[in-house]
């Protein structure tokens, strides 16, 4: 497997719901956090070399065994997996400050040209940097049910200058607070975040009108919501998953 690296992220109160319960938004902030911190960390010495790319995430997949519900750290640890082509994967785990596995996470990016945006094949020295064997075993594609037609709730929503980041596009964790908001308070009285999968298909602009189609499936464990998000011309931006226990 590759290189580990390790960092400890203090919550705050902010981070946390008026449930007390950490949100979604800020676990998945320090996730995408660490895999930045990561790269550029360990390719300083190769800013030259490495120029013309940059990281764009395709997919994302979260598991909460246990949700913190106290203002304390979270211990996070990435590692790189799979470098082929123009794709890459990273684990991560999890921690409480006493090493306690609170939650495990996936993540898939593309390796793009920066000017062009096209695929570009992932510099072979990155292998020997992280570690990872160029013949690793490819991890699973995630699976996302399509939502049933004319079933669905939608809501409406717009992108906006706060949601934008250094890559001038919508930041990747802000579809999934539209997703949180757009369920409502009534919901998340009743539910608690298990777990999410993410799937990314279109970068969306800064101004962009957006709609929602969510679905709610219930079972006697866990509730499962989906959601779509269509932009103007309703081609599917993103696509994602949530799971919740009951509360």
């Amino acid at each position: 497997m590759g290189v580990t690296f390790t960092k400890t992220y203090a919550m705050n109160y902010y981070d946390f719901d008026k449930n007390y319960r950490l949100k979604p938004v800020s676990l998945m902030n320090t996730l995408q956090d660490i895999s930045t911190l990561h790269f550029e960390t360990a390719t300083a010495h190769l800013a030259d070399a490495l120029s013309e790319g940059v990281w764009v995430i395709v997919e994302w997949q979260v598991e909460m065994g246990t949700l913190p519900n106290s203002v304390e750290p979270l211990m996070l640890t990435t590692e790189p997996t799979y470098f082929r082509k123009f794709i890459a994967y990273r684990n991560y785990l999890i921690k409480s400050p006493t090493g306690e596995l609170l939650g495990t996470a996936i993540s898939k990016w593309a390796y793009i040209n920066k000017v062009t945006r096209r695929q570009s094949n992932i510099p072979k020295l990155l292998n020997e940097l992280f570690q990872v064997e160029e013949h690793a075993e490819k991890p699973e594609k995630i699976q996302l049910e399509s939502l049933e037609s004319d079933q669905s709730e939608i809501y409406h929503t717009k992108s906006v200058y706060s949601d934008i980041d250094i890559n001038n596009h919508v930041n990747n964790v802000a579809y999934i607070r539209w997703v949180i908001d757009a369920l409502g308070e009534a919901f998340h009285n009743k539910h608690l975040f298990k777990g999410l999968k993410v799937s990314y298909k279109k970068e969306v602009l800064i101004g962009e009108n957006m709609t929602i189609h969510s679905q709610i499936k219930e079972t006697e464990k866990v509730t499962v919501s989906n959601h779509q998000l269509y932009n103007e011309a309703e081609e599917l931006c993103v696509q994602l998953s949530f799971e919740w226990d009951h509360h």
